[in-house]
This record gives structure tokens, C-alpha cells and sequence, in this order.
């Protein structure tokens, strides 16, 4: 059994795979993923950096405000450059393979860039990677569209875990240090005899 740990609202696709290829799975939240109504940046940028699926998502109704005269768009990923254009947003720069900052600061696109005004599209609280090497020799400012807001115990917690420790063999799906810490809380707040079936499976 495979115990999916991303937000319930994310999952379509991921549990129709496993349908479609007759694996058993069960849902175990780590996050809930919130909008954040931040107001549109007033200022006009060069560069519009996207960080994530989620920005894109979010950050949709900022478009009209964001892509006015002459700018270009980088994405972290192809993952997040895809989203964008399947909304019709072409993107100038993004990693082929790799999705990540570091990746993306490697292209020369992006490394070179200088005296220009950037915006970050992303969740609250994210990396501080790509400001911390961009805002060297450019202006970076951040529009927060989304936040990561950690589960609490629910039904189906109990009853997903439940199943999925009954289960011989079983995969636990992680995507971040952060949803694997929030998944340890959550084990333990059922029992801490869980916590530690589950450390040896």
C-alpha cells in the first residue's frame, strides 16, 4: 500500500495512476494549501520568477496586473513551466531536467542578471536561495500567493493509518523534510507505538 502524504486537493492525477494501474493506496494530508490575498505589486518588474505549480495556480489573477510591457518569465522547473503554459504564458527560462533554484540560478539567463527589477512568485515562507544570489546586483521583491498550513488530526488520518499498518509491505510518498516532520507529528498525536511500527517498515 501506498500512503499519499500530499495536500487532498492535490491528488487527482496521482490517485488515478494508482487506480489505473490497481494499487492500493490511502490519503494521509501532511498540508492543507491556503491562498494568501495579497494585493498586486504595484511596481512593474523585468523578471517574473514562478517557484512552483502552486504559484502559478495562485497567482492567476495577478496575471493582468503583472504581465504589462516588456518582461520575461523563468520557471524553477518544467513542472511549473507547463502549468504556465497551459495558460498561455510563454516561458524564456527554466531548467530542462531539475527542477529547483539552484538549478535555475546555473542557467545563464539567470546567473547574469543585472540591474534588473524581479519578482518572485511563490508560497509564504519559501527558500530564500534565489533573493539571496539575485538581490546581489538587482532589486527582488516577493509576491506570496499561497501558505503551507500543516494538517490536524482527522478521521481519515486514524483510518488511512490504520490500513496502511495492517498492510505487509507499504510505501509512505514524502516531497519535503517539512511534510515527513508534520507526518511524525501526526503519527505520534494517534500513538507513539505507531510512530515507532512505522520507523521499521
Amino acid at each position: 500500500m501506498i500512503l499519499i502524504t500530499r495536500p487532498v486537493s492535490q491528488t487527482k492525477n496521482l490517485e488515478s495512476l494508482l487506480n489505473k494501474n490497481n494499487f492500493d493506496y490511502a490519503l494521509f494530508p501532511a498540508f492543507e494549501i491556503n491562498k494568501l490575498n495579497n494585493k498586486a505589486p504595484a511596481e512593474k518588474y523585468d523578471v517574473i520568477i514562478f517557484i512552483s505549480v502552486n504559484a502559478v495556480n495562485y497567482a492567476e489573477e495577478y496575471f493582468g496586473n503583472l504581465f504589462i510591457d516588456s518582461f520575461k518569465v523563468f520557471a524553477v522547473g518544467p513542472v511549473t513551466a507547463n502549468q504556465l503554459f497551459k495558460k498561455h504564458v510563454v516561458v524564456d527560462c527554466f531548467p530542462k531536467t531539475n527542477a529547483s533554484s539552484l538549478e535555475l540560478l546555473k542557467m545563464k539567463e539567470c546567473s547574469e542578471l543585472s540591474n534588473k527589477k524581479i519578482l518572485i512568485v511563490r508560497g509564504k515562507g519559501g527558500s530564500e536561495t534565489l533573493k539571496n544570489y539575485l538581490s546581489s546586483s538587482n532589486q527582488v521583491d516577493y509576491l506570496e500567493v499561497y501558505e503551507r498550513t500543516p494538517c490536524e488530526l482527522t478521521k481519515i488520518h486514524n483510518e488511512s493509518l490504520m490500513s496502511f499498518l495492517n498492510e505487509p509491505d507499504g510505501i509512505l510518498m514524502v516531497t519535503s523534510n517539512e511534510s515527513l516532520l508534520n507526518i511524525i507529528r501526526l503519527v505520534n498525536s494517534v500513538s507513539p507505538d505507531y510512530y515507532e511500527i512505522l520507523k521499521v517498515r
